[in-house]
């Protein structure tokens, strides 16, 4: 099946990135987009079923070359069928399926019927059917009660697999039972003392189905137990024997806490969240790491965002700027085009908060271009909701550009670029949305008029107003509604005056 041509920036880029080829991106990213994965999940989805069809061939190489022969024609299909050159997972399925099925099969030993579960769940998920994944890995576990190795292995990829569909696809029920099989079947089989190594991921990876439950539901309780399991891991590994657990113990008690930070309004959590960032970036690099040390510097970047800016401090803002320019080096426009134009955007707004607290316009100018480069990739074909935020926040760059510089055409194009947002966010779809934009553009049309001296505009401006505080009165945000009030009678003091004039 051929790839729908919206998707060949995806496709170039699954190349680039896995070093895979156009066959074997084909067969990956076709289940992906049957499942209706947006664009911004395709990249980790890609990268996470590659790693299964390594996994999915090895094992059936292994299954080959094992002292027991496994004699069936249909394990023979199944192994032709994993090269790149002929690479059809659907027909791997069915093979697998079909040497399970085999009388002589199924009087060889529990391990090698294990095997073959464990390769037809690798097939599930590499087509994105996690629960059918999930349901041949609890059988191959089955297989192997004597052997708690293997059974761990299962078990957790059993875990993992609930916990990748909870994450991908919104089921809370999934990331529910991931939580439960961590702490009923994956844990218990591993000893910490003797096993540190699995203990660590299997906690670590029991704290971040944690940590989404949590960030999904109300209240700390979850949060608070997902940064427990991570604090444990990083107080029981060695950093220099186990660095890579370690790093990814300390990104996702950052993210944690970073959540459990803005939730709480708490200042203190929220640098204790870019310290376990900056941990994780002490192992993370570049060289060795770079998709996951660009997530770790893109963290840190919005976390140093937040404190800057609630701290009133450009120090902190500068050194966000400096974090999303870092992870423009690994997420480059080819190898993560969604990726490296949300960083422009994370760049973007964190450059206008630096440049609204520095004198003179560049640093605005800078935050200008990074939206305009963000734009290159979010274009409204392709993510229309990205497209209107990025044009929203374009609009609020130029319209504090303008002040600046007292120059009206960024008035002007803020003006356009609030129109251009609110072609997409409609008063219909979603009012409070289309009220805040609307009132965005009302303000940029109440500044230009002001400048202009122009009573048309003016004139718009208030008819907006007018449109935004009826929203926000219905809505009962008395809030928003006392400001458009005011700007409604400011505006028709400005109409008087230029009346007057």
């Amino acid at each position: 099946m051929s790839i729908d041509s919206n998707f060949r920036n995806e496709q170039l880029a699954g190349e680039t990135n896995l070093g895979a080829s156009s066959q074997e991106i084909d067969a990956l990213l076709t289940p992906i987009l049957d499942q209706g994965a947006t664009r911004d999940q395709i990249p980790e989805l890609l990268r996470r079923s590659w790693a299964h069809l390594q996994d999915l061939r090895e094992i059936l190489t292994t299954i080959n070359t094992l002292d027991q022969a496994v004699p069936s024609s249909n394990l023979d299909q199944a192994i032709c069928l994993k090269e790149a050159d002929a690479l059809d997972i659907p027909g791997i399925g069915s093979a697998v399926k079909s040497c399970l099925a085999e009388p002589s099969i199924q009087q060889l030993d529990e391990s090698i019927q294990a095997k073959l579960f464990y390769a037809l769940s690798l097939v599930a998920l590499i087509s994105q059917s996690y629960r059918d994944g999930a349901q041949h890995l609890e059988k191959a576990s089955e297989l192997c009660k004597s052997h708690p190795q293997d059974r761990w292995q299962f078990e957790s990829a059993r875990a993992q697999a609930l916990t990748d569909l909870g994450r991908e696809f919104l089921d809370n029920q999934a990331l529910t039972e991931a939580v439960a099989l961590f702490e009923s079947s994956v844990l218990p089989l591993v000893d910490q003392e003797k096993d540190p190594h699995q203990w660590a991921i299997s906690k670590t990876r029991h704290g971040v189905a944690l940590g989404i439950l949590g960030q999904r539901q109300k209240g700390t309780k979850m949060l608070e137990s997902a940064i427990r399991s991570f604090n444990e891991v990083i107080d029981a590994c060695d950093r220099d024997s186990e660095p890579l657990e370690w790093a990814t113990a300390q990104n996702s008690l950052g993210n944690a806490l970073g959540i459990l930070a803005h939730r709480q309004n708490d200042l203190e959590m929220l640098q204790s969240a870019a310290n376990a960032f900056e941990s994780a970036l002490s192992i993370r690099s570049q060289e060795s790491c770079p998709w996951d040390w660009a997530a770790s510097q893109n963290n840190m970047g919005a976390v140093l965002q937040s404190l800057g800016q609630r701290k009133n401090d450009a120090q902190l803002l500068k050194r966000s700027v400096d974090c999303y320019k870092l992870v423009l080096l690994a997420w480059t426009r080819d190898r993560a085009p969604l990726h490296w134009a949300t960083t422009f955007n994370n760049l973007g707004t964190a450059l206008r908060a630096l440049g609204e607290k520095r004198k003179g316009p560049r640093t605005l100018e800078q935050a200008v271009a990074a939206y305009r480069n963000a734009l290159a990739e979010r274009t409204r074909e392709r993510v229309p909701q990205q497209w209107a935020m990025t044009q929203n926040d374009l609009g609020t760059a130029l319209q504090k550009l303008g002040e600046r510089t007292e120059d009206i055409k960024f008035f002007n194009e803020a003006i356009n670029a609030y129109q251009s947002a609110l072609l997409e966010w409609t008063q219909e779809k979603s009012p409070m949305t289309w009220a805040m934009t609307a009132a965005n553009l009302a303000i940029a049309q109440k500044s230009l008029a002001e400048r202009l001296g122009d009573a048309g505009t003016a004139g718009l401006a208030l008819s907006s107003f007018e449109a935004v505080a009826e929203v926000f009165r219905g809505a009962s945000h008395a809030r928003y509604y006392q400001f458009a009030t005011e700007q409604i009678a400011k505006t028709r003091t400005l109409l008087d005056s230029l009346a007057a004039s």
